[in-house]
């Protein structure tokens, strides 16, 4: 399939795929923001959404505007997703017996390719990437601002890896024996300090990013022994040069603003590499 089709059509293959569409909502519906929905049809007579999870839809939601996202797998020369957003309003709202939301949305009239900014995750090519440092965090004895634990040269040497990052986290894999040598063989729950300078002249405000980050997960693989380490953003700092302090600030409904808005123009230049 094209990612030129008619919406219709790309609907109707995200129905097939069994896709979510995830919906954002105007203020007045009693205080929700945002829905995850499942596709039950695609067609003429519109868009029907059931949520996944328990909202006291009803009669009160028709009229109200909607922001829809969803994504599809087209099939050229490999597979690849794409994502799509559409605008469009409430037709007819109700709950299920089960307690989910039943929405018929009108049917999107045009498809825009775009992703929500925060969900997205990619790879930084290192070309890019102009600085990495991690630290190893201890909430009482802080961290040592001259001793990283990685620094950028293990992630140019292949030592170390950024395997994606997003406005609200990264993955980082590393051997399991540097894991070990540089004290970085995290568990659930251990903090991390990361330090990112992303090369992306575009964006305002310049691409140095501090963090405090919580590893979420971990995993050791048991063929090559890489461990993997998914981390959380929790707080976001600015560093006092001449205190030599840094000052954080909490992270906002897990995402940094301008960390995404890099990743998305880097998922733009991607998305435009493929077309040619």
């Amino acid at each position: 399939m094209s990612s030129s089709a008619t919406p219709r059509r790309l609907l109707e293959e995200a129905l097939a795929q069994r896709s979510r569409c995830h919906l954002k909502l105007p203020q007045p519906i009693v205080g929700l923001k945002e829905i995850d929905c499942a596709i039950l049809e695609a067609s003429t007579r519109g868009l029907l959404l059931e949520s996944i999870g328990k909202a006291a839809a009803g009669p009160h939601w028709v009229g109200q505007p909607v922001k829809g996202y969803f994504q599809v797998v087209l099939r050229r020369k490999s597979l690849e997703e794409i994502f799509y957003t559409f605008d469009s309003h409430i037709l007819a709202a109700a709950s299920s017996p089960a307690g989910l939301a039943r929405l018929r949305l009108a049917e999107p009239e045009a498809l825009v390719f775009g992703q929500r900014r925060k969900s997205l995750r990619l790879e930084p090519d290192l070309g890019r990437l102009a600085a990495a440092f991690f630290w190893r965090y201890d909430r009482k004895a802080g961290f040592c601002l001259d001793t990283p634990a990685l620094r950028s040269g293990d992630f140019h040497n292949g030592a170390a890896r950024l395997a994606n990052v997003s406005a609200g986290g990264l993955c980082l894999t590393l051997g399991g024996p540097l894991a070990q040598e540089r004290g970085l063989a995290a568990v659930r729950g251990d903090r991390l300090v990361v330090r990112l300078e992303l090369r992306e002249p575009r964006a305002a405000g310049g691409g140095e990013f501090w963090m405090v980050a919580k590893v979420s997960h971990a995993a050791m693989d048991r063929v090559n022994h890489d461990l993997t380490l998914g981390l959380e953003f929790l707080a976001l700092g600015t560093l006092d040069p001449k205190a030599g302090k840094i000052r954080w600030k909490p992270v906002e409904s897990h995402v940094i603003p301008e960390l995404a808005d890099i990743l998305y123009l880097w998922h733009l230049d991607r998305h435009r590499e493929r077309q040619t």
